[in-house]
This record gives structure tokens, C-alpha cells and sequence, in this order.
């Protein structure tokens, strides 16, 4: 059952879709994802607005066009298809939910499909040509071209919660601290709900990480910089990565959120 909370929540989407406005309706779907990720109303809404608002020729308003910092949030993970070709990550929107109730509709230049006989969704590379279509390289049958979404697997970003982002402490490997103009490229592409509760940011570095790829540092500097870090009030986030490249940099990001719900229903309040 959608609450009135929820469904005031929805019909403002609705009216910024209607206006062009993308980012303001997803952001009100994503208050929406953090409390109910589950719901169908939600998830349908911005699978059709990311269908049509990440396009490059889409009528945005000014500012309010799709970019890579709304389209890799984690909340949305669950709206996207994903190839299941061994080590591919090629990930993208289908018109599955714009297409409701309009199973009859073509669809040319999918950017990949869904074998029922097989029961494998694949991408457009990993597909074979058939015409304006594509088809199965294992049974040769036409794909579905508006599969519906079976998830995500990989983001250039880090988890986002329910919860406040209250500290984030970056840790490099090497014997100089990451400058400014480091955090702030890293921030911007990995964690960027950084600009939506503007936490504490802490830059620091290690010689040499151990094979844990920095966790057990991140960890220690977390407890060092605040103890309460590690207690049950605060819920401590690892994630390791290291710059493009064959040498690039190796980093690890902790994210200490508070331990409660940022967004709440206020008619169905979590239990306590």
C-alpha cells in the first residue's frame, strides 16, 4: 500500500517529469528508493525518466539534465539490465516499464535483449545482428529488446544508505597525503552523496597497504580520528579501488554514516 507521504512524493516526480525537470523528479524518487527500494510505483518512474532523461537529445530543463553523478547512484541499481557475458559490464535502461501496456510497440537499435529460451540477457556486443533487432548467439532467436531489468551488477560508486554521511576519510598508499585537487575528482566520481550532506572530509596516507587492499587501515585510521567510529552509533563503510591505469594509485574510501534513518515515513515509521 502506497502511503499519502509516499504518494505526494510520486506526484511531485510526476509534475517535474511532465516539466523536464530530471533531476529534481529522480531526486524525489530517490527519498522515495532510500525507504521503500522495493516499490514498484518508484522503481517503474525512474526506469521510464532515465530511459528518456539520459539521452543527449533530451528536452531538460537548463541544469536538470542526467549525468553520470544521478545515473550511477546505487539506488538505482536495481532499474538497470545488465549483460551476464562473462566479465562484461556494459549496463544500460530498457523500455521495459515505458512500454506497459504497449507490447506491440518497435523497438530499433536495442542496446541489448532478453533470450526467454535461454534466459540470459545480453548486450549489444555480446548479441548477435538480426536486422533492426538483435539475436541470440546461442540459439539464434530474436531478443527481447525491452527486457526488463535484472540488476546492476557494478557502479563507479559507492553504496549509498538511508543514513547521514557524517565523516569521509580518504586514505592513499604512499608517503604523501592526496591533495585537494585529488579528493575532489575522487569525491565527485566515487562517492558523491558527499555534496548532498556535506560530512567531514579527511585526506591521509599509508606506505604500504597489506593485502586486505587497505581496509585494515581505513579501519584503524576511522577509530583514531573518532573511537565512537567503531561503536554501534556509527556504521562504518570500507571501499577499496585505485586509479585508472597499471600503476594507478591505490586508494580506500571509509564512509561513517549515523547509525539511523535519514529519510523516514512518517506514517510508517521503522520499529524500534
Amino acid at each position: 500500500m502506497v502511503t499519502t507521504w509516499t504518494q505526494q512524493l510520486l506526484d511531485e516526480a510526476d509534475a517535474h517529469m511532465t516539466a523536464d525537470r530530471h533531476r529534481s523528479a529522480l531526486a524525489r524518487l530517490l527519498v522515495v528508493l532510500d525507504v521503500y527500494p522495493d516499490l514498484p510505483e518508484a522503481r517503474q518512474r525512474a526506469s521510464s525518466l532515465i530511459y528518456i532523461g539520459a539521452r543527449t537529445t533530451s528536452d531538460a530543463a537548463p541544469g536538470e539534465q542526467l549525468g553520470p553523478r544521478q545515473l550511477l547512484d546505487t539506488r538505482l541499481n536495481a532499474v538497470f539490465c545488465a549483460c551476464e557475458a562473462p566479465e562484461c559490464g556494459v549496463s544500460w535502461v530498457s523500455a521495459h516499464h515505458l512500454l506497459d501496456g504497449h507490447g506491440d510497440a518497435m523497438i530499433t537499435n536495442p542496446m541489448g535483449g532478453y533470450c526467454e529460451a535461454c534466459g540470459v540477457t545480453l548486450c549489444k556486443r555480446h548479441a548477435r545482428p538480426a536486422g533492426y533487432s538483435l539475436g541470440c548467439p546461442r540459439c539464434a532467436r530474436q531478443l527481447d529488446p525491452a527486457p526488463a531489468p535484472n540488476g546492476r551488477r557494478r557502479s563507479a560508486q559507492t553504496e549509498r544508505l538511508n543514513k547521514r554521511l557524517v565523516h569521509v576519510i580518504v586514505l592513499v598508499e604512499g608517503r604523501k597525503p592526496p591533495s585537494a585537487e585529488f579528493m575532489t575528482g575522487l569525491c565527485d566520481s566515487v562517492t558523491p552523496d558527499v555534496f548532498d550532506d556535506s560530512p567531514r572530509i579527511t585526506g591521509n596516507c599509508a606506505r604500504k597497504f597489506k593485502g586486505d587492499e587497505g581496509r585494515t587501515e581505513a579501519v584503524f585510521h576511522a577509530g583514531a580520528l573518532e573511537p565512537a567510529y567503531l561503536m554501534d552509533d556509527y556504521d562504518l563503510r570500507i571501499y577499496p579501488g585505485r586509479q585508472a591505469g597499471r600503476r594507478g594509485q591505490r586508494w580506500v574510501i571509509a564512509k561513517v554514516f549515523e547509525n539511523r534513518p535519514k529519510h523516514i515515513d512518517p506514517e510508517n515509521p521503522p520499529s524500534t
